[in-house]
């Protein structure tokens, strides 16, 4: 997989406390330019509304098609920013780092991602 040059970073407040810094650090001694999205965590954030904020963020910091997605977190963040991904330029590059046993058994293997939607659970989404 080519991971392209640019690569956001997507995480929630508690994760990112604990190791966004030194992902960041490492993937910049990679020689990508990198940059990151903080979304609160629960299940009541992975909506349209997050999704957009990834995209607003894509805007800002010139995300290409080649440009990567990293998750870092839990199924709400993976399945949010995965959808983001998927949509984004109609498919950007996804890599998954779980922090969460349900993440890491279903939402960075499944390749399934989705928001929830006001009636229901995971009624918008992607493969």
């Amino acid at each position: 997989m080519n991971l392209g040059k640019k690569i956001l970073l997507v995480s929630n407040p508690q994760i990112f406390a604990h190791y966004g810094e030194q992902v960041i650090a490492s993937l910049q001694s990679s020689g990508f330019e990198v940059s990151s999205e903080i979304i609160p965590a629960g299940e009541r954030h992975k909506t349209l509304e997050s999704v957009q904020k990834l995209y607003d963020s894509a805007l800002e910091n010139h995300l290409e098609r080649s440009s990567t997605l990293v998750t870092l977190g839990g199924g709400v963040i993976g399945d949010m920013a995965g959808f983001a991904a998927a949509t984004w330029l109609r498919g950007i590059n996804v890599v998954q780092v779980p922090t969460s046993l349900l993440a890491m058994v279903d939402a960075a293997i499944g390749g399934k991602t989705g928001v929830n939607h006001p009636r229901g659970k995971n009624l918008i989404g992607a493969f």
